[in-house]
């Protein structure tokens, strides 16, 4: 499973349900700034991993790490659809160099996946090579 770092303020912080006996889940919205308009990213917290979301608020600027995962399902109509997810796996306050941590235990972060900002020009040193 590939691994994304999430970095905003918190628009929503859900109540943990209970949704079979051995099964509970909680749902996080974060907020990403960035472009023209903002981002709401909704992250799932799974089972012993909703505990972690106890001492955030609506407005706090958290980092979440997070596990993508992706789904087949087909219907009684036989049409398959896919599904895409975010399983939250740890997160803690921006700009806390470890403070309040969930997770695996350690203080290990990964770095930011790359920006738009980070690649490397298309097509050489040249700012103005247009055809005309």
């Amino acid at each position: 499973m590939a691994q994304v770092t999430i970095t905003g303020s918190i628009k929503v912080v859900g109540k943990t349900q209970q949704v079979s006996e051995k099964f509970s889940k909680r749902e996080l919205v974060v907020t990403e700034q960035g472009g023209q308009f903002p981002k709401h990213i909704p992250i799932e917290f799974k089972q012993d991993k909703t505990g972690l979301l106890d001492s955030f608020n609506p407005g706090d600027e958290v980092s979440v790490t997070a596990y993508v995962d992706g789904r087949e399902w087909t219907g009684k109509d036989g049409v398959t659809k896919y599904f895409l997810s975010l399983s939250g796996n740890r997160i803690e306050r921006a700009g806390a160099g470890g403070g309040n941590v969930g997770g695996n235990g350690g203080s290990r972060q990964s770095a930011p996946p790359p920006s738009v900002a980070d690649m490397p020009p298309v097509g050489g040193s040249d700012e103005d090579d247009l055809p005309f």
